[in-house]
Protein backbone atom coordinates (compact mmCIF):
# COMPACT_ATOMS: atom_id res chain seq x y z
CA UNK A 1 0.00 0.00 0.00
CA UNK A 2 1.26 3.51 -0.71
CA UNK A 3 2.31 5.49 2.33
CA UNK A 4 1.31 8.92 1.03
CA UNK A 5 -2.28 10.19 1.05
CA UNK A 6 -3.89 11.52 -2.09
CA UNK A 7 -4.87 15.16 -2.31
CA UNK A 8 -8.09 16.36 -3.98
CA UNK A 9 -6.11 18.63 -6.28
CA UNK A 10 -4.08 15.76 -7.70
CA UNK A 11 -1.01 16.00 -5.49
CA UNK A 12 0.45 13.85 -2.76
CA UNK A 13 2.13 14.80 0.47
CA UNK A 14 5.40 12.92 0.88
CA UNK A 15 7.18 13.14 4.23
CA UNK A 16 10.44 11.87 5.59
CA UNK A 17 10.22 8.68 7.65
CA UNK A 18 11.04 10.47 10.90
CA UNK A 19 7.84 12.50 10.67
CA UNK A 20 9.67 15.85 10.61
CA UNK A 21 7.49 18.53 9.01
CA UNK A 22 10.60 19.91 7.32
CA UNK A 23 10.78 16.74 5.27
CA UNK A 24 7.35 17.26 3.74
CA UNK A 25 7.06 18.14 0.09
CA UNK A 26 4.38 18.29 -2.53
CA UNK A 27 4.68 15.85 -5.42
CA UNK A 28 2.63 16.64 -8.49
CA UNK A 29 0.83 13.56 -9.78
CA UNK A 30 1.11 13.08 -13.51
CA UNK A 31 -2.15 11.90 -15.10
CA UNK A 32 -2.10 8.35 -16.42
CA UNK A 33 -4.43 9.33 -19.27
CA UNK A 34 -6.07 12.48 -20.64
CA UNK A 35 -9.87 12.86 -20.39
CA UNK A 36 -11.82 14.27 -23.30
CA UNK A 37 -12.92 17.89 -23.34
CA UNK A 38 -16.46 16.91 -22.35
CA UNK A 39 -15.13 14.81 -19.47
CA UNK A 40 -12.95 17.66 -18.24
CA UNK A 41 -15.93 20.02 -18.33
CA UNK A 42 -17.97 17.54 -16.32
CA UNK A 43 -15.21 17.10 -13.73
CA UNK A 44 -14.82 20.87 -13.32
CA UNK A 45 -18.58 21.41 -13.06
CA UNK A 46 -19.00 18.84 -10.31
CA UNK A 47 -15.96 20.21 -8.47
CA UNK A 48 -17.75 23.54 -8.25
CA UNK A 49 -21.07 21.95 -7.33
CA UNK A 50 -19.51 19.76 -4.63
CA UNK A 51 -18.18 22.84 -2.85
CA UNK A 52 -21.83 23.53 -2.03
CA UNK A 53 -23.41 20.06 -2.08
CA UNK A 54 -21.53 16.75 -1.72
CA UNK A 55 -22.43 13.99 -4.17
CA UNK A 56 -24.32 11.90 -1.61
CA UNK A 57 -26.79 14.74 -0.95
CA UNK A 58 -27.63 15.27 -4.61
CA UNK A 59 -30.75 13.80 -6.26
CA UNK A 60 -30.21 10.23 -7.42
CA UNK A 61 -29.48 10.70 -11.14
CA UNK A 62 -27.37 13.83 -10.61
CA UNK A 63 -25.43 12.03 -7.89
CA UNK A 64 -24.86 9.10 -10.25
CA UNK A 65 -23.39 11.42 -12.88
CA UNK A 66 -21.26 13.00 -10.15
CA UNK A 67 -19.86 9.55 -9.33
CA UNK A 68 -19.25 8.86 -13.02
CA UNK A 69 -17.07 11.95 -13.42
CA UNK A 70 -15.34 11.24 -10.11
CA UNK A 71 -14.47 7.82 -11.49
CA UNK A 72 -12.88 9.44 -14.54
CA UNK A 73 -10.81 11.72 -12.33
CA UNK A 74 -9.70 8.81 -10.16
CA UNK A 75 -8.64 6.95 -13.28
CA UNK A 76 -6.73 10.03 -14.38
CA UNK A 77 -4.73 10.49 -11.18
CA UNK A 78 -5.01 7.28 -9.17
CA UNK A 79 -4.37 4.42 -11.59
CA UNK A 80 -0.72 3.76 -12.35
CA UNK A 81 1.43 1.03 -13.84
CA UNK A 82 3.57 -0.94 -11.38
CA UNK A 83 6.34 -1.29 -13.95
CA UNK A 84 8.90 1.30 -14.98
CA UNK A 85 8.15 0.59 -18.64
CA UNK A 86 5.05 -0.55 -20.50
CA UNK A 87 7.25 -3.06 -22.34
CA UNK A 88 6.74 -5.39 -19.38
CA UNK A 89 3.16 -5.90 -20.59
CA UNK A 90 4.46 -7.67 -23.69
CA UNK A 91 3.55 -7.21 -27.34
CA UNK A 92 2.27 -9.24 -30.25
CA UNK A 93 5.92 -9.84 -31.19
CA UNK A 94 7.25 -10.97 -27.81
CA UNK A 95 4.08 -12.88 -26.88
CA UNK A 96 2.29 -13.99 -30.06
CA UNK A 97 -1.18 -15.50 -29.87
CA UNK A 98 -0.63 -19.29 -29.73
CA UNK A 99 -4.10 -20.23 -30.91
CA UNK A 100 -6.96 -18.30 -32.51
CA UNK A 101 -9.20 -20.00 -29.97
CA UNK A 102 -8.25 -17.25 -27.51
CA UNK A 103 -9.65 -14.50 -29.72
CA UNK A 104 -13.05 -15.41 -28.31
CA UNK A 105 -12.19 -17.37 -25.18
CA UNK A 106 -10.41 -16.86 -21.89
CA UNK A 107 -6.83 -18.00 -21.47
CA UNK A 108 -6.49 -19.38 -17.95
CA UNK A 109 -3.19 -17.55 -17.42
CA UNK A 110 -5.01 -14.27 -18.09
CA UNK A 111 -3.12 -13.53 -21.29
CA UNK A 112 -4.39 -12.08 -24.57
CA UNK A 113 -7.31 -10.05 -23.24
CA UNK A 114 -5.47 -7.13 -24.84
CA UNK A 115 -3.68 -8.30 -27.97
CA UNK A 116 -1.44 -5.21 -28.01
CA UNK A 117 -0.31 -5.88 -24.43
CA UNK A 118 -0.93 -9.62 -24.07
CA UNK A 119 0.64 -10.02 -20.61
CA UNK A 120 -1.52 -7.32 -19.05
CA UNK A 121 -3.24 -8.74 -15.97
CA UNK A 122 -1.91 -12.26 -16.42
CA UNK A 123 -0.68 -14.57 -13.68
CA UNK A 124 2.58 -13.36 -12.14
CA UNK A 125 2.22 -9.74 -13.24
CA UNK A 126 2.39 -6.91 -10.75
CA UNK A 127 -0.85 -5.44 -9.48
CA UNK A 128 -1.44 -1.82 -10.46
CA UNK A 129 -1.06 1.06 -8.02
CA UNK A 130 -3.22 3.98 -6.94
CA UNK A 131 -0.12 6.16 -6.68
CA UNK A 132 2.94 6.63 -8.91
CA UNK A 133 5.88 4.38 -8.17
CA UNK A 134 8.18 7.27 -7.27
CA UNK A 135 6.13 8.08 -4.15
CA UNK A 136 5.67 4.44 -3.14
CA UNK A 137 8.94 3.49 -1.52
CA UNK A 138 9.05 0.28 0.50
CA UNK A 139 7.87 1.11 4.05
CA UNK A 140 9.94 0.16 7.05
CA UNK A 141 8.56 -2.22 9.67
CA UNK A 142 8.18 0.73 12.04
CA UNK A 143 6.01 2.54 9.50
CA UNK A 144 3.90 -0.58 8.94
CA UNK A 145 3.30 -0.93 12.67
CA UNK A 146 2.41 2.72 13.27
CA UNK A 147 -0.35 2.78 14.26
CA UNK A 148 -0.41 -0.78 15.56
CA UNK A 149 -2.68 -2.84 13.26
CA UNK A 150 -3.76 -5.06 16.16
CA UNK A 151 -4.87 -2.02 18.12
CA UNK A 152 -6.80 -0.71 15.12
CA UNK A 153 -8.47 -4.09 14.67
CA UNK A 154 -9.47 -4.39 18.32
CA UNK A 155 -10.66 -0.82 18.71
CA UNK A 156 -12.64 -0.39 15.52
CA UNK A 157 -13.51 -3.86 14.21
CA UNK A 158 -13.80 -6.25 17.16
CA UNK A 159 -17.28 -7.11 18.39
CA UNK A 160 -17.83 -5.66 21.84
CA UNK A 161 -19.14 -8.08 24.44
CA UNK A 162 -22.91 -7.84 24.72
CA UNK A 163 -23.08 -5.24 21.94
CA UNK A 164 -23.83 -7.30 18.85
CA UNK A 165 -25.25 -5.04 16.13
CA UNK A 166 -27.00 -7.09 13.44
CA UNK A 167 -26.85 -6.13 9.78
CA UNK A 168 -30.56 -6.08 9.05
CA UNK A 169 -30.24 -6.06 5.25
CA UNK A 170 -27.50 -8.70 4.86
CA UNK A 171 -26.51 -12.18 5.94
CA UNK A 172 -23.21 -14.03 6.24
CA UNK A 173 -23.21 -14.87 2.53
CA UNK A 174 -22.46 -11.21 1.80
CA UNK A 175 -19.08 -11.63 3.52
CA UNK A 176 -18.50 -14.98 1.82
CA UNK A 177 -19.26 -13.42 -1.56
CA UNK A 178 -16.62 -10.68 -1.40
CA UNK A 179 -14.01 -13.18 -0.21
CA UNK A 180 -15.02 -15.45 -3.08
CA UNK A 181 -14.53 -12.55 -5.52
CA UNK A 182 -11.21 -11.31 -4.15
CA UNK A 183 -9.87 -14.85 -4.50
CA UNK A 184 -10.54 -14.39 -8.22
CA UNK A 185 -8.72 -11.07 -8.47
CA UNK A 186 -5.50 -11.16 -6.48
CA UNK A 187 -3.21 -13.04 -4.15
CA UNK A 188 0.26 -11.65 -3.56
CA UNK A 189 3.22 -13.96 -3.20
CA UNK A 190 4.31 -14.43 0.41
CA UNK A 191 7.92 -14.48 1.53
CA UNK A 192 8.47 -17.67 3.58
CA UNK A 193 11.70 -16.24 5.00
CA UNK A 194 10.38 -12.91 6.28
CA UNK A 195 7.69 -12.34 8.88
CA UNK A 196 6.37 -9.31 10.71
CA UNK A 197 5.91 -9.45 14.47
CA UNK A 198 2.83 -7.46 15.44
CA UNK A 199 3.25 -5.98 18.95
CA UNK A 200 0.63 -7.16 21.44
CA UNK A 201 -0.49 -5.47 24.64
CA UNK A 202 -0.16 -7.29 27.97
CA UNK A 203 -3.91 -7.91 28.22
CA UNK A 204 -4.29 -9.08 24.61
CA UNK A 205 -6.39 -12.24 24.27
CA UNK A 206 -4.41 -13.61 21.32
CA UNK A 207 -3.61 -17.29 21.88
CA UNK A 208 0.15 -16.89 21.43
CA UNK A 209 2.61 -14.43 22.87
CA UNK A 210 3.41 -13.18 19.38
CA UNK A 211 1.34 -12.46 16.30
CA UNK A 212 3.30 -13.12 13.14
CA UNK A 213 2.34 -12.28 9.56
CA UNK A 214 4.15 -13.29 6.41
CA UNK A 215 5.64 -10.39 4.49
CA UNK A 216 4.75 -9.93 0.84
CA UNK A 217 7.62 -11.01 -1.38
CA UNK A 218 8.90 -8.25 -3.70
CA UNK A 219 9.14 -9.06 -7.38
CA UNK A 220 12.55 -9.48 -8.97
CA UNK A 221 14.39 -6.29 -9.87
CA UNK A 222 13.65 -5.40 -13.49
CA UNK A 223 14.70 -1.76 -13.29
CA UNK A 224 16.97 0.22 -10.92
CA UNK A 225 13.87 2.00 -9.58
CA UNK A 226 12.56 -1.36 -8.31
CA UNK A 227 15.11 -1.27 -5.49
CA UNK A 228 13.53 1.78 -3.89
CA UNK A 229 9.99 1.18 -5.17
CA UNK A 230 9.51 -2.59 -5.42
CA UNK A 231 6.65 -4.23 -7.25
CA UNK A 232 4.67 -7.23 -6.04
CA UNK A 233 3.47 -10.15 -8.13
CA UNK A 234 -0.14 -11.22 -8.27
CA UNK A 235 -0.27 -15.02 -8.29
CA UNK A 236 -3.84 -14.97 -9.63
CA UNK A 237 -5.06 -13.46 -12.86
CA UNK A 238 -6.17 -9.86 -12.40
CA UNK A 239 -9.26 -10.29 -14.55
CA UNK A 240 -12.85 -11.05 -13.62
CA UNK A 241 -12.46 -14.50 -15.12
CA UNK A 242 -13.54 -16.92 -12.40
CA UNK A 243 -9.97 -18.05 -11.72
CA UNK A 244 -10.96 -19.03 -8.17
CA UNK A 245 -12.96 -21.82 -9.83
CA UNK A 246 -11.05 -22.47 -13.06
CA UNK A 247 -7.49 -21.80 -11.90
CA UNK A 248 -4.90 -19.22 -12.93
CA UNK A 249 -2.98 -21.44 -15.33
CA UNK A 250 -3.88 -23.66 -18.25
CA UNK A 251 -2.36 -26.68 -16.50
CA UNK A 252 -4.57 -26.24 -13.42
CA UNK A 253 -7.65 -25.77 -15.60
CA UNK A 254 -6.90 -28.97 -17.50
CA UNK A 255 -6.58 -30.84 -14.19
CA UNK A 256 -9.91 -29.50 -12.91
CA UNK A 257 -11.67 -30.31 -16.18
CA UNK A 258 -10.22 -33.78 -16.44
CA UNK A 259 -10.78 -33.32 -20.19
CA UNK A 260 -14.50 -34.03 -19.89
CA UNK A 261 -15.91 -34.34 -23.45
CA UNK A 262 -18.76 -31.97 -22.62
CA UNK A 263 -16.51 -29.27 -21.18
CA UNK A 264 -17.56 -29.88 -17.59
CA UNK A 265 -15.63 -29.48 -14.36
CA UNK A 266 -14.89 -32.65 -12.41
CA UNK A 267 -17.15 -33.25 -9.41
CA UNK A 268 -17.51 -36.15 -6.98
CA UNK A 269 -20.90 -37.86 -6.99
CA UNK A 270 -22.30 -39.20 -3.73
CA UNK A 271 -25.67 -40.65 -4.43
CA UNK A 272 -27.77 -37.94 -6.03
CA UNK A 273 -25.52 -35.12 -4.79
CA UNK A 274 -22.33 -33.72 -6.28
CA UNK A 275 -19.44 -32.15 -4.39
CA UNK A 276 -16.07 -30.59 -5.11
CA UNK A 277 -13.36 -33.24 -5.48
CA UNK A 278 -10.59 -33.54 -2.89
CA UNK A 279 -7.05 -34.83 -2.89
CA UNK A 280 -5.77 -37.63 -0.65
CA UNK A 281 -5.20 -35.15 2.19
CA UNK A 282 -8.75 -33.82 2.03
CA UNK A 283 -7.85 -30.52 0.36
CA UNK A 284 -10.44 -29.15 -2.04
CA UNK A 285 -9.47 -29.29 -5.71
CA UNK A 286 -10.51 -25.96 -7.19
CA UNK A 287 -8.89 -22.88 -8.69
CA UNK A 288 -8.08 -21.26 -5.32
CA UNK A 289 -8.53 -23.01 -1.99
CA UNK A 290 -6.71 -20.81 0.53
CA UNK A 291 -8.57 -19.38 3.57
CA UNK A 292 -11.18 -22.11 3.21
CA UNK A 293 -14.40 -22.29 5.23
CA UNK A 294 -17.99 -23.36 4.70
CA UNK A 295 -18.84 -20.08 2.92
CA UNK A 296 -16.19 -20.81 0.28
CA UNK A 297 -17.35 -24.42 0.01
CA UNK A 298 -20.90 -23.26 -0.73
CA UNK A 299 -20.01 -20.71 -3.41
CA UNK A 300 -17.32 -22.77 -5.14
CA UNK A 301 -19.67 -25.76 -5.28
CA UNK A 302 -22.56 -23.62 -6.50
CA UNK A 303 -20.69 -22.10 -9.43
CA UNK A 304 -19.00 -25.37 -10.37
CA UNK A 305 -22.48 -26.89 -10.61
CA UNK A 306 -23.66 -23.82 -12.54
CA UNK A 307 -20.82 -24.26 -15.02
CA UNK A 308 -21.82 -27.86 -15.64
CA UNK A 309 -25.49 -26.91 -16.01
CA UNK A 310 -24.51 -24.33 -18.64
CA UNK A 311 -22.50 -27.04 -20.42
CA UNK A 312 -25.59 -29.27 -20.55
CA UNK A 313 -27.65 -26.43 -22.05
CA UNK A 314 -24.97 -25.65 -24.65
CA UNK A 315 -24.56 -29.30 -25.63
CA UNK A 316 -28.31 -29.51 -26.23
CA UNK A 317 -28.31 -26.41 -28.44
CA UNK A 318 -24.99 -27.05 -30.21
CA UNK A 319 -24.49 -30.82 -30.49
CA UNK A 320 -21.59 -30.42 -32.95
CA UNK A 321 -19.43 -28.32 -30.63
CA UNK A 322 -16.23 -29.77 -29.19
CA UNK A 323 -15.60 -30.05 -25.47
CA UNK A 324 -13.27 -27.03 -25.61
CA UNK A 325 -15.90 -24.90 -27.34
CA UNK A 326 -18.50 -25.78 -24.73
CA UNK A 327 -16.08 -25.19 -21.86
CA UNK A 328 -14.94 -21.82 -23.20
CA UNK A 329 -18.47 -20.53 -23.71
CA UNK A 330 -19.71 -21.90 -20.37
CA UNK A 331 -16.86 -20.16 -18.57
CA UNK A 332 -17.75 -16.83 -20.21
CA UNK A 333 -21.41 -17.21 -19.25
CA UNK A 334 -20.57 -18.24 -15.68
CA UNK A 335 -18.18 -15.30 -15.25
CA UNK A 336 -20.80 -12.92 -16.63
CA UNK A 337 -23.28 -14.26 -14.08
CA UNK A 338 -20.83 -13.58 -11.25
CA UNK A 339 -20.17 -10.08 -12.57
CA UNK A 340 -23.89 -9.37 -12.77
CA UNK A 341 -24.53 -10.56 -9.21
CA UNK A 342 -21.70 -8.42 -7.92
CA UNK A 343 -22.78 -5.36 -9.92
CA UNK A 344 -26.55 -5.20 -9.51
CA UNK A 345 -27.13 -7.23 -6.35
CA UNK A 346 -24.18 -7.42 -3.94
CA UNK A 347 -22.81 -3.88 -4.30
CA UNK A 348 -26.18 -2.07 -4.05
CA UNK A 349 -27.00 -4.21 -1.00
CA UNK A 350 -23.77 -3.18 0.72
CA UNK A 351 -23.92 0.48 -0.36
CA UNK A 352 -27.64 1.17 -0.45
CA UNK A 353 -27.47 4.72 -1.76
CA UNK A 354 -29.80 5.83 -4.60
CA UNK A 355 -26.98 7.34 -6.68
CA UNK A 356 -24.90 4.19 -6.42
CA UNK A 357 -27.86 1.95 -7.20
CA UNK A 358 -28.58 3.97 -10.34
CA UNK A 359 -24.91 3.95 -11.32
CA UNK A 360 -24.44 0.21 -10.84
CA UNK A 361 -27.63 -0.57 -12.77
CA UNK A 362 -26.43 1.67 -15.62
CA UNK A 363 -23.03 -0.02 -15.49
CA UNK A 364 -24.70 -3.33 -16.30
CA UNK A 365 -27.86 -2.47 -18.24
CA UNK A 366 -26.83 0.80 -19.82
CA UNK A 367 -28.11 4.26 -19.09
CA UNK A 368 -31.63 3.46 -20.37
CA UNK A 369 -32.11 0.88 -17.62
CA UNK A 370 -33.05 -2.79 -17.37
CA UNK A 371 -36.57 -2.68 -18.83
CA UNK A 372 -35.73 -0.73 -21.99
CA UNK A 373 -32.56 -2.74 -22.51
CA UNK A 374 -34.53 -5.99 -22.36
CA UNK A 375 -37.18 -4.59 -24.72
CA UNK A 376 -34.50 -3.45 -27.17
CA UNK A 377 -32.81 -6.84 -26.93
CA UNK A 378 -36.09 -8.64 -27.65
CA UNK A 379 -36.77 -6.38 -30.64
CA UNK A 380 -33.26 -6.95 -31.98
CA UNK A 381 -33.58 -10.71 -31.55
CA UNK A 382 -36.96 -10.73 -33.30
CA UNK A 383 -35.56 -8.64 -36.17
CA UNK A 384 -32.65 -11.05 -36.57
CA UNK A 385 -35.02 -14.03 -36.73
CA UNK A 386 -37.23 -12.30 -39.32
CA UNK A 387 -34.20 -11.36 -41.42
CA UNK A 388 -33.12 -15.00 -41.38
CA UNK A 389 -36.35 -15.88 -43.15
Amino acid sequence: MPNTPSKPNGTTSAASSNGDDKGKKQVELQPSFTPTLLERLGITSFHLLNKLIPWYKLPGFIGAFNLAFLRIELRQYNLHDAYASSQAQGSSITDPLPNERYLGARHSDGKFNDLKQPKMGCTGMRFGRNFPREVCGKPSEEELMTPNPRMISERFMARKEGKFIPATTLNLLAAAWIQFQTHDWFFHEQDPHEKFNVPLSEDDKWLDQHMQLYATKPDETLDPSDVKCPGYKNLNTHWWDGSQIYGSSESVTHTLRNRHPDGKLSLDSRGREQFLPRDQDGNVLTGFNDNWWVGMEILHTLFALEHNAICDALRKEYPDWSGDQIFDKARLVNCALMAKIHTVEWTPAILAHPALQIGMAANWWGIVGEKLTKIAGSVEQTTTILEAY
